[in-house]
């Protein structure tokens, strides 16, 4: 195998991975180890720098606001639709409330719905699922091959028994693409790309996702149809048919799903050491494996998503949730009605389990800030460059102080600098990225409830922790019941589980074990719960890569219960004659003033399959389609994730503000900085190498894999620049050329054969 290698690693220096394509803005990590015994290295340091600036803040400026929802897709070449979903919230905030018609509403939400389940299920089957194929075990060389082995002796039955995840009843056997799968390595041989059965199933469901998502886009991902106030394609019954039909097979995929991430989280994770894999990092490594890599300090940030036109019946029946009326005031109760709830969620110490500080989207706007300390811009805090209704916003649509650091009142003022190598050392100022820096300050009831600000995570991990929390919020939710499509979510705090349920789904093309076909529930329990139970109390984690994987395999079924939600709520307002789709069209479009200065203001919040996605607005006062926006300002969840580092205090209109003191331990660095080396306050380490390659040939995969878990834009290949200025390409991650690549494919197909 060494001759497949085409470097030898200088061990004195760090490594730069640059950039992890597939993401934007374009990523670099670099990062330093130390060697901690026989082949084992591990990261003790992290740098993230975003190598590409776009300028999209820029060249949007004094554009026609209708022009700008059309531009705003313009933003990713694969979740456009979800950039012009939220800037289409933003104006219709800043126009005081142009919510669609409620028909209108549910037809864009089943089109958000199923791009939702569409992208998921791309990212655990294609861009990220093939990490934890056999193609790494077997052939590629980088996971011990023992574990394989493992993986061949232990049933699917074995490993669902410890799994809550089906509380109906758990199958004991998974079929893809006509393959029969019974134990763990079958998963994995079905997980290689191209020639896996769960992969060539996967495909399909991507396709047929995407179909349901063009009945009302028309195209994708720059849709033409959804604008504010509505969407320009009706939700017609034959409509309804065509998506009822790939909707049946999405959630029927979608159940299967949850059960192969539920099995190989578990067995890789091995956190009760039933399975063996521990026992193997105990003896050869002396480390947790799996489990720890990748994790972090449980600070998380979910928008939520999937709005309604119809609140749900939740308990308590105090909790205030109503129908989305893109109102800034109304926007904590329609937040919290909606099928997915936000949620901020903080640890403040590593021996206690994560807390939801709020579910009001209010609540996590005006706790937004952004920073430039380590990144490319100028500081735009008292710079005559920005105009005066922009540094002037100092209060919000109902009368809240607004931070000088907030979206806001952010002004883009690109100030281009030589990174360096390391990085931060081609300038004075130490700035190495592209990125701002968001960090949060916990608010809660519309007021700050320390002085202190954090990095947070932004993925469906995210996602899931806030809902299995939403029962400790000010306003707690224990369940919310959508009568239309007969769903009903249960939040449990204690147990941190969220449960839900799933229609009956049968299909001649998705092949279902007999425990899935039925109406069944689905259970989801945090990774510090699940750690904590099958360790007895000895492993608590928070997160890592593989529970990140199993997260979003969550988080995509409870999205398909949004679709169907969507879905019944449309049928019914047709029944009923509630036929109507948009409330006008540009010329009917005013933007009133709603803050200090004389301008619009709005904020669209959502989760896109990468995570929490953000979109502010600062518009001119005005009617039709010349009024021009003043300040668009974006913050997509790999912009949470790759911020760089945020060491210094700032004054704020809350007095001084701070980075959490467990987290300034770690050099105030950022999410992906952060879940790479570790952070020392919450006694986490670096990621440890878990491969069997030489040593001296190793190339950072791990670092590479760990980073693809959050995201369904990462990786298809990276280049590795090494410390001697020598790059080599690498196909899927592997540690071989891309030649090698291809004849390990063959190879590979002709064992399966």
């Amino acid at each position: 195998m060494g001759s497949s290698y085409l470097f030898k690693y200088d061990w004195t220096k760090p490594v730069v991975i640059e950039p992890i394509v597939r993401i934007k803005p374009e990523l670099g990590i670099q990062v330093s180890v130390s060697i901690e015994g026989e082949n084992q290295v591990r990261a003790t340091e992290a740098y993230a720098g975003a190598g590409m600036f776009r300028g999209f803040e820029i060249f949007m400026r004094n554009k026609p606001a209708p022009d700008v929802i059309m531009l705003s897709s313009r933003e990713c070449g694969i979740c456009g639709e979800h950039h012009q979903f939220i800037e289409r919230i933003a104006q219709e905030m800043a126009m005081g409330g142009y919510a669609p018609p409620p028909l209108g509403l549910e037809t864009i939400m089943l089109a958000n719905d199923a791009a939702m389940v569409y992208d998921a299920t791309t990212h655990l089957t294609a861009l990220g699922g093939p990490d934890w194929s056999s193609l790494f075990f077997k052939i590629a060389g980088y996971y011990p091959p023992e574990i394989y082995q493992l993986a061949q002796q232990t049933p699917i039955s074995k490993v669902l028994e410890y799994s809550e995840a089906f509380p109906n009843g758990a199958p004991s056997e998974l079929k893809f693409s006509g393959v029969t799968m019974r134990t763990v390595a079958d998963i994995m041989d079905g997980l290689v790309p191209i020639i896996g059965a769960i992969w060539l199933e996967g495909a399909y469901t991507w396709r047929i996702m995407h179909e349901a998502e063009l009945l009302y886009y028309l195209r994708v991902p720059h849709p033409i149809t959804m604008v504010p106030g509505g969407i320009g394609v009706p939700a017609t019954v034959e409509n309804l048919q065509r998506y009822l039909y790939r909707l049946v097979d999405g959630t029927a995929y979608a159940k299967k799903q949850v059960a192969y991430w539920e099995v190989l989280n578990l067995f890789l994770n091995d956190y009760g050491n039933a399975f063996g894999v521990q026992a193997y990092y105990d003896k050869y490594f002396n480390n947790l494996g799996f489990a720890e890599m990748g994790n972090r300090p449980g600070n998380f940030l979910c928008y939520g998503q999937s709005d309604v036109s119809e609140a749900p019946s939740v308990t308590p029946s105090s909790t205030s949730v109503m129908p989305y009326d893109a109102t800034y005031e109304n926007m904590g109760a329609w937040g919290r009605a909606r099928v997915v709830k936000p949620g901020l969620v903080i640890q403040k110490s590593p021996n206690s389990p994560p807390e939801l500080v709020t579910n009001s989207l209010i609540d996590i706007t005006l706790g937004m800030r952004e920073f430039v300390e380590s990144s490319f811009y100028e500081d735009w805090v008292n710079n005559s460059e920005v105009p005066s209704e922009v540094s002037g916003i100092s209060q919000d649509p109902i009368g809240n102080s607004v931070s000088p650091y907030h979206p806001w009142r952010k002004w883009t003022i690109p100030n281009p600098l030589a990174r360096g190598y390391p990085f931060g050392s081609g300038n004075s100022q130490n700035k190495y990225s592209w990125a701002m820096s968001p960090r949060l300050v916990p608010y809660s009831g519309h007021k700050p409830i320390m002085n202190y600000f954090f990095n947070v995570e932004a993925d469906p991990q995210a996602v899931m922790w806030a809902q299995v929390l939403q029962s400790q919020a000010p306003e707690p939710i224990y369940s919310a019941v959508y009568s239309a499509a007969g769903i009903e979510i249960q939040y449990n705090s204690n147990e941190q589980s969220v449960t839900w349920n799933l229609p009956q789904t049968i299909s001649s093309r998705i092949a279902l074990p007999q425990e899935l076909q039925g109406e069944i529930e689905i259970k989801y329990v945090s990774p510090w719960m699940v750690s904590s139970k099958l360790s007895n109390g000895t492993v608590t984690v928070t997160t890592n890569a593989v529970e990140r994987m199993r997260a979003r395999a969550h988080a995509c079924a409870l999205d398909a219960g949004g679709a169907w939600i969507a879905w019944f709520s449309a049928v019914n307002y047709i029944k009923n004659g509630q036929t109507t789709v948009s409330r006008g069209n540009q010329y009917d479009w005013t933007y009133k003033k709603n803050t200090n200065t004389d301008v619009a203001i709005g904020v669209g919040l959502k989760e896109a399959p990468r995570g929490a996605q953000w979109h502010s607005e600062v518009i001119a006062l005005g009617s039709g389609p010349t009024v021009p926006t003043i300040n668009p300002q974006q913050i997509q969840p790999t912009t949470v994730n790759s911020g760089p580092r945020v060491k210094n205090s700032y004054s704020d209109v809350i007095g001084t503000i701070s980075p959490y003191p467990l987290l300034a331990q770690n050099d105030g660095a950022g999410t992906f900085e952060e879940v790479i080396q570790g952070n020392p306050g919450y006694n986490i380490k670096g990621v440890p190498k878990l491969t069997v390659t030489p040593l001296e040939q190793w190339d950072g995969f791990e670092f590479a894999a760990t980073l693809r878990s959050f995201d369904p834009c990462f990786v298809c290949g990276v280049h590795v620049v090494l410390p001697n200025g020598k790059v080599r390409y690498i196909t899927l991650g592997a540690p071989i050329d891309l030649s090698e690549s291809i004849k390990a494919f063959y190879k590979f197909a002709m064992r399966v054969k």
